[in-house]
């Protein structure tokens, strides 16, 4: 059903229709590598479509006690918009060795769908707050690019959401990027700015971790990302 959605949206956006045989054989060898991925025992080769969905039904029960064992109690998940919103999650990761800054941002709906999703590696070292803030600038400047109504941010540095929030400015090269953010921001009237704790922001922060291994940027539009496949459908 995921494959038949993300086939519909594409066809909405422009791009041409697969026929029934390539979509079953993507569903297949899509489910085919998640089960290699997630399983503990040796990897399957071949699976049918009824084979398959067996195994990973029972993958999926066995992966959701272990979570419900090991989830942490504190922080508050995270939640979707109101009706018709939008909402952007955005975060920052580094590779101090490579100096290399990964950015991660998805926009989903009230449904909890993916409406967007970008990894953007960045060359370069920042300090903390500045990596967080030019991460949220990016991900605003992409918005834009693709003409997106966001309504809603939420980040996990609690120092971009306040000084984007609190009217203040000093030389620093910090209030420089905010004040980058705060023209970006301009272009969404009543968009909200929070801050969330990390449990409430993991989508986001696989992307900016997966954005650390890649040359160039990858976008994801009306589809769940792979690498963060799991964490979106937990989310929702």
């Amino acid at each position: 059903m995921w494959v038949i959605w993300t086939d519909r949206n594409k066809i909405i956006h422009g791009n041409k229709n697969k026929d029934a045989t390539a979509l079953a054989l993507h569903a297949t060898t899509y489910m085919n590598n998640y089960i290699k991925a997630t399983s503990t025992q040796d990897p399957i080769a071949t699976l049918s479509p009824h084979s398959a969905v067996n195994h990973l039904n029972t993958a999926a029960t066995s992966t959701n006690s272990a979570a419900f064992k090991t989830r942490p109690t504190e922080g508050i998940p995270w939640k979707p918009p109101s009706l018709h919103k939008l909402k952007l999650n955005v975060d920052a990761a580094v590779n101090t060795v490579d100096k290399i800054l990964g950015v991660g941002a998805i926009v989903r709906d009230h449904d909890g769908q993916v409406v967007a999703a970008l990894s953007k590696p960045i060359q370069g070292c920042f300090r903390s707050d500045e990596m967080e803030a030019k991460a949220l600038f990016h991900a605003l400047n992409w918005i834009t690019q693709l003409d997106l109504e966001i309504d809603y941010v939420e980040t996990d540095a609690l120092r971009v959401s306040s000084a984007i929030n609190h009217a203040s400015s000093d030389l620093s090269a910090f209030s420089d990027l905010i004040l980058d953010v705060r023209c970006l921001l301009s272009f969404f009237p009543g968009i909200v700015v929070s801050h969330v704790k990390r449990n409430a922001n993991q989508a986001a922060h696989g992307l900016a971790k997966y954005a650390l291994g890649l040359d160039v940027d990858t976008c994801w539009r009306g589809e769940i990302p792979t690498p963060i496949f799991s964490v979106v459908v937990n989310d929702c």
